[in-house]
């Protein structure tokens, strides 16, 4: 059966977190086969996405550190693998909302939800969204569609500093199948 394997990555934050993309990292994405490397955001700069369109091509959307970028990635794309659509975006929409957010996580905690709504409304036909911004990896269902965050691959997430990245795999026949992979 004909797939499509997608590496999934976001929030890599060079430089500001970190000063490179690890070879560790690197390495895990060359020694498998990937048609696409998904970049969901924060990226910070183009030396990162250079470096992994030497591995497959890339697809990327701006997140809210992407102040360089701005003018030649998009903060959403669509796309369709053997009729499943797909969505991809950072998760943070604009400043209000970002500002909306760090409040209400400061006060109230991570709830994931608040971005699943948000995700829905912005692509109500996806299928699979893919997001990043909350540094949490996420793989579930809900009302029939697959959300897939790969957390962060350079910082973790907030509290466990977990660093993760993630694998989809769409199949011809329409199956969808996400993976997170974990980093020590």
């Amino acid at each position: 059966m004909e797939s499509v394997r997608m590496a999934v990555v976001s929030d890599t934050h060079v430089p500001d977190r970190t000063p490179g993309l690890s070879e560790e990292f690197l390495a895990a994405l060359r020694s498998q086969k990937f048609d696409l490397i998904l970049h969901a955001g924060d990226i910070c700069v183009q030396s990162v996405l250079t470096e992994l369109e030497k591995i497959a091509p890339v697809l990327a959307v701006t997140g809210n550190r992407d102040f360089l970028l701005r003018r030649q990635i998009p903060m959403m794309q669509r796309f369709d693998r053997f009729g499943v659509k797909f969505a991809l975006a950072h998760g943070h929409m604009n400043p209000f909302t970002y500002w909306g957010d760090k409040f209400l996580y400061v006060t109230k905690g991570y709830d994931r939800d608040r971005y699943i709504k948000r995700l829905v409304a912005a692509a109500p036909d996806a299928s699979v969204i893919v997001f990043g911004h909350t540094h949490h990896a996420e793989n579930f269902w809900q009302d029939g569609r697959l959300f897939f965050n790969p957390g962060s691959i350079t910082y973790g997430d907030y509290l466990l500093r977990q660093r993760s990245w993630g694998i989809l795999e769409a199949f011809e026949d329409g199956r969808v199948e996400g993976t997170i992979c974990e980093i020590d």
